[in-house]
């Protein structure tokens, strides 16, 4: 597994984009709307390469939304596997499978899957 990317909530790209500008983090690429997975995403980048992907749900996507009213943003780390199903079936034997393989836009299609650690907290494995 190698650590890709901080996956931060937002309801408005521009308020969070202008936090980050603040840290030297720049727009990567354009806002994807991603309708399998009821988000829009927006990629910041800094001088160091570090990721952050800010993630804006629609309406229609509850569990985001919630963490969205709760105040939690910072909500996942994102990996990249070079076996996707492998990384899963070692991962289910102590976290929860919350969103099984499914192509995502963000990644020109490579599948995505979402596990829930026992602390709430989600990892995203992305299939390198």
């Amino acid at each position: 597994m190698k650590f890709h990317h901080i996956g931060y909530l937002t309801d408005n790209f521009n308020k969070s984009y202008d936090n980050f500008k603040i840290l030297n983090y720049k727009k990567k690429g354009k806002i994807i709307n991603d309708d399998l997975l009821q988000v829009k995403i927006q990629f910041l980048k800094n001088l160091d390469n570090n990721l952050i992907e800010l993630v804006k749900p629609y309406k229609k996507n509850i569990g985001l939304n919630n963490l969205l009213k709760k105040k939690i943003f910072a909500y996942h780390f994102a990996y990249k596997v070079n076996n996707l199903d492998k990384s899963l079936k070692k991962l289910k034997k102590k976290f929860e499978i919350i969103v099984n393989p499914v192509p995502a836009k963000a990644f020109k299609n490579k599948k995505v899957a979402f596990v829930r650690m026992r602390n709430s907290f989600i990892i995203e494995l992305i299939q390198k």
